[in-house]
């Protein structure tokens, strides 16, 4: 019972955390802008609690899951009587609306970046891009990979630190792959290297069959890792959104809070210490956060990507699109948008049993 009420105070706190972050960015820009603001929610549904601040009203809101930062003139032509004297969100620029919208997810990804120097500075190792040694059983050194080969980019892709390294085979090695590495200072090509495979919940990925050297934990090293690492999470979520569009991975990939709140609870549970159910529930924000921003941005109406559409839309025009016709098409994508979310929380409550 502790337990469980344990990790679902840790997943509030998450969640918490997130949908402040991301709504302080929009927040803080369009302050920055002199854009009034009517309220600045955390939660959504009936409020819960009020605090008048000297600008404008923070609630916490019964639902904790998303958020808002209501500016004047956004949602309605009529403006409350008490905040006529502020300077509606239509009457900026459009490039300095563009720059509100995409504030929110900037901060997510800012977040993850911050989060994942602390996960690189607190560990025990910092994996590199060079082979040290090949496992039992490998496959890879048949095809030319030999130790001290520094690993370089895999299938075309670029790569900068392990997490690159680990994704791409993982992703990639359950079919021959490219790979090139410096070897001896020079670049060679390796074409078609094979790895072996494993299934993991029906999904076929490939498998990892050598160990790195580590690197030196410098301070530039931590904060060059951390930098890359983070931008591995970017690569990794879109890259996945892109597999799960496509069919690979299914709808079953699809998870919302509710299996977000069961990775925690595993995380907890699976953890051998406090310091290392921390670190690993710190991963686990990075990767929500990188996944929270990625999201918002996509071109849908509704998320800070179809606002952001609608902005560019009208910088194209030179005038903004009418309104009734935003608002509908909002409309119609918010009924949808709230029903594939109703369909993946039932998904994942019937997951637990």
């Amino acid at each position: 019972m502790l337990s469980s009420l344990l990790s679902l105070l840790v997943t509030i706190f998450v969640f918490g955390l997130l949908i402040f972050i991301h709504e302080f960015g929009h927040y803080i820009v369009a302050r920055k802008f002199g854009v009034g603001v009517i309220e600045f929610a955390i939660g959504m549904g009936p409020k819960i609690k009020t605090w008048k601040g000297k600008y404008n009203d923070f609630t916490l809101r019964a639902i904790p899951i998303g958020g808002f930062v209501n500016m004047v003139g956004e949602y309605d032509e009529e403006i409350p009587e008490e905040h006529q004297y502020k300077i509606p969100l239509n009457e900026r620029s459009v490039w300095k609306r563009m720059l509100i919208v995409i504030a929110g997810p900037f901060m997510n990804l800012l977040l993850a970046f911050v989060v994942m120097t602390g996960v690189v500075a607190t560990s025990t190792a910092i994996g590199s891009t060079v082979v040290y040694g090949f496992v039992q059983d490998s496959v890879s050194n048949q095809y030319g990979l030999q130790p001290k080969d520094e690993i370089i980019r895999v299938n075309g892709k670029k790569i900068h630190c392990y997490n690159d390294l680990s994704y791409k085979i993982i992703s990639d090695g359950i079919e021959p792959i490219d790979i090139v590495v410096l070897r001896d200072g020079k670049e060679v090509l390796l074409k078609d290297v094979q790895f072996g495979s494993e299934n993991e919940d029906g999904i076929l990925l490939g498998r990892i069959d050598f160990a790195v050297y580590v690197k030196e934990k410098t301070v530039m090293n931590v904060m060059r890792d951390a930098f890359w690492q983070a931008s591995s999470t970017v690569y990794m979520t879109v890259d996945s959104l892109v597999d799960t569009l496509t069919g690979r991975y299914g709808i079953d990939a699809v998870g919302g809070p509710v299996a977000v709140g069961g990775e925690i609870d595993q995380t907890i549970k699976q953890s051998e210490s406090f310091g290392d159910a921390v670190r690993n529930i710190a991963i686990l924000v990075v990767m929500i956060s990188v996944s929270l921003g990625i999201f918002n941005l996509l071109p849908i109406p509704v998320l800070d990507g179809g606002r952001l559409l609608f902005y560019i839309i009208e910088a194209i025009r030179r005038k903004p699109l009418n309104p009734k016709y935003e608002q509908a098409i909002s409309a119609v994508f918010m009924v949808l948008l709230l029903g594939l979310m109703f369909f993946v929380m039932m998904k994942d409550i019937a997951g637990l049993f």
